[in-house]
């Protein structure tokens, strides 16, 4: 099962790159550029088809794709013909929608598979809490229940699936409130809870009411805690309350989501550096998928806990896990691509708007237009950016290898 996510995911990436390009290259063609190829990968090619002015392809390593655009710079030789559909001689507006909409391409991508997943999948967390055992014991150990065990008040009143949405009259507001949460073992139970309700229910006394909702119908139901090492518990374990939104809720969700995939972007870059150092320590950190603490990752390592999630989840919840995964990946290349540094085409869009700027600055000063900027001069520093990017690119992959994340769906 394993195999079959990692594989998946590659297509999915594959499909994604040529999807990237292809907005590059429809863009050009709507406005009149010429575009004489269009490959995914690089190296030598496995396979191309000549089809009018463009020659398609598929080349043998799949590390990205390109399309080859008549003029993206002036130190190319453009023909005297083709000089009015070179890309240096469009229009500034029409260059600037051909360079950004590669990564326009994965912002749509990622949206929509988010939406995608909204609607197809109960991964929406109403902020509920759905109880996911009712035990017989109020203290849960790692046995079941030990010598001495005290009933738990729970059974026979809760359910299992009973969503919980009010504590004594006041909202649940995450998944667990931890006066209610037997002594589960390690990771058995999810972390967090509702502040307002456990100061009220620490210094509460008596039964507590619970607003529960079950096959759809809410009950208001009473249960008496039993007080052990000074906690009041009444012996249940709970989850999440997941949803399935409608195809309106779920475009507000999706926008949502992008939004946190973006500030987890940047913040993932910015852990980058430290991700690098950790690999030259003699006792290397222990690094882990998810949360505040998470650690950087290749490709490899993404495609890696891509096939966990799919291998622990079944198909269905492994269909989910990858659509999340490339939905993220997506919006993360999608930022990544506009940094403002040759050869990414973010550092196209930064030269385009320099050279505009410096022409109306120019213009107010009654001067001619000055031309292209001189990428001559540029190409010490964008041979500095790529060496960069692979160097750490590089690094990132070995620690992937010699220090691999842990299996977040193992915890």
């Amino acid at each position: 099962m394993m195999a079959i996510g990692v594989l998946a995911f590659v297509v999915a990436l594959l499909t994604s790159v040529m999807l990237h390009e292809a907005g590059h290259f429809l863009t050009a063609k709507l406005f009149g550029m010429k575009a004489t190829q269009f490959f995914v990968g690089f190296g030598p090619t496995l396979f191309s088809r000549q089809r009018g002015e463009t020659e398609y392809g598929v080349k043998a390593i799949p590390a990205g794709g390109f399309v080859k655009i008549i003029g993206m710079t002036p130190l190319e030789e453009v023909a005297v013909e083709d000089q009015p559909r070179a890309f240096i001689n469009k229009p500034g507006w029409q260059r600037f929608i051909v360079l950004v909409a590669g990564s326009t391409t994965h912002f749509v991508i990622g949206l929509v598979l988010l939406i995608v997943l909204a609607i197809g999948w109960p991964t929406h967390d109403t902020g509920n809490a759905r109880i996911a055992e009712v035990f017989t014991c109020a203290v849960q150990t790692d046995g079941g229940c030990g010598p001495g065990a005290v009933a738990a008040p729970a059974h026979g009143v809760l359910e299992k699936g009973d969503v919980i949405v009010a504590v004594n009259g006041r909202a649940v507001k995450t998944a667990v409130v931890p006066d209610l949460a037997p002594d589960a073992k390690p990771g058995a139970m999810v972390k967090g809870g509702d502040g307002a309700a456990i100061s009220m229910m620490k210094s509460a006394s008596g039964p507590i009411n619970l607003t529960v909702v079950r096959h759809g119908s809410q009950q208001e139901l009473t249960v008496n805690p039993v007080v052990i090492d000074g906690v009041r518990r009444i012996g249940i374990g709970t989850q999440p309350d997941y949803v399935r939104l409608g195809a309106a809720a779920a475009v507000g969700n999706g926008l949502s989501l992008f939004g946190q995939s973006v500030t987890g972007s940047f913040s993932a870059l910015g852990k980058v550096p430290g991700e690098v150092a950790n690999i030259f320590k003699p006792k290397p950190a222990t690094r882990t998928i998810g949360g505040s603490g998470a650690s950087v990752t290749s490709v490899v390592g993404v495609a890696r806990v891509a096939g966990e999630g799919f291998a622990a989840a079944g198909v269905s919840g492994g269909i989910a896990t990858l659509i999340g995964i490339t939905a993220s990946v997506n919006i993360f290349v999608g930022i990544f691509n506009l940094f403002p540094f040759l050869p990414l085409d973010g550092g196209h869009v930064a030269i385009l708007g320099y050279e505009k700027l410096r022409n109306a600055w120019r213009r107010r000063r009654h001067l001619s237009t000055a031309g292209p900027v001189d990428l001559t001069k540029l190409m010490p520093l964008t041979y500095g950016v790529l060496a960069i990017i692979v160097t750490v690119s590089a690094l990132i992959l070995f620690a992937d290898v010699s220090n691999p994340t842990a299996n977040p769906f193992n915890q």
